[in-house]
């Protein structure tokens, strides 16, 4: 809808599923120490239902701006719960006494949150963009209670200052992230202090982090382009939130591109 023409609306509704793959239904694999998870055979499916309202106003002629808030229900969860094999609760695994656990059916989540964009454009070859993102969510537990869902991860987003002329543009771009505290981790990720950092008493946590990119990029002919850009320009050592992994540092890239 456009009630005004600089003004435009939007909704959705939706529903979606997603089937269990081969990992889900039939793996063995020993998901932390003392706990091993073995297949489950009458795993189902889980389905989400998801709804999103939609804005892009265009303030002025160089200036847009675009918001969405939308809200999505995930019923018939798979996760990782305490199973039985063979009615044990517990076996030997890789010579040691584990808890058994399976991939089931077992919770309901929701995840709610705000997505907004903003684009600037400047005199002189100049524009800016940035969007950021907030999110919550919150899953059931197996005793029924509830906790921070893994799925919401702090707020995000990035940002980018371009500037353009001819057949050259170079762009200065920033990628950030606000962290979780101890008392805001969900609650099946405080136990893996492998994957976080260790706040002041001992706990894991997610710290924020941000980092500085430079790229540019030169359209020598029709059909050449030729890019080079530098990533995490300041060396930042940092962890996507939840990922256990540690992205790259520093890194030089260059690419030449043709078109025929």
């Amino acid at each position: 809808a456009k009630p005004f023409e600089s003004t435009q609306l939007s909704a959705n509704l939706s529903t979606a599923f997603r089937s269990p793959n081969v990992d889900d239904i039939g793996k063995v694999f020993d998901s932390e120490p003392g706990a091993v998870t073995v297949p489950n055979p009458d795993l189902k499916a889980e389905t989400v239902y998801s709804a999103d309202v939609n804005l892009n106003q265009r303030i002025a002629e160089a200036l847009n701006l675009d918001v969405s808030v939308y809200y999505n229900f995930l019923d018939n969860a798979m996760v990782r719960r305490n199973f039985t094999l063979a009615g044990q609760d517990s076996i030997v695994y890789d010579g040691e006494m584990s808890q058994v656990q399976a991939i089931q059916n077992a919770a309901f989540a929701k995840i709610y949150g705000i997505h907004a964009g903003l684009s600037i454009v400047f005199p002189l070859g100049f524009s800016f963009r940035s969007d950021v993102n907030w999110q919550k969510g919150t899953e059931e537990l197996e005793d029924g209670s509830t906790s921070p869902s893994r799925h919401a991860p702090p707020f995000f987003g990035f940002a980018r200052l371009s500037y353009k002329k001819n057949a050259w543009e170079v762009q200065l771009s920033s990628n950030f992230s606000d962290g979780f505290d101890f008392s805001e981790l969900p609650d099946d990720e405080k136990s893996k202090t492998e994957i976080y950092a260790s706040d002041s008493n001992g706990n894991p946590y997610s710290p924020d982090w941000m980092i500085y990119s430079l790229k540019s990029t030169w359209e020598f002919s029709k059909n050449w382009q030729f890019t080079a850009g530098v990533e995490n320009l300041l060396d930042k050592r940092y962890r996507p939130y939840s990922s256990g992994i540690v992205a790259a540092g520093r890194n030089i890239q260059f690419s030449v591109r043709s078109k025929f």
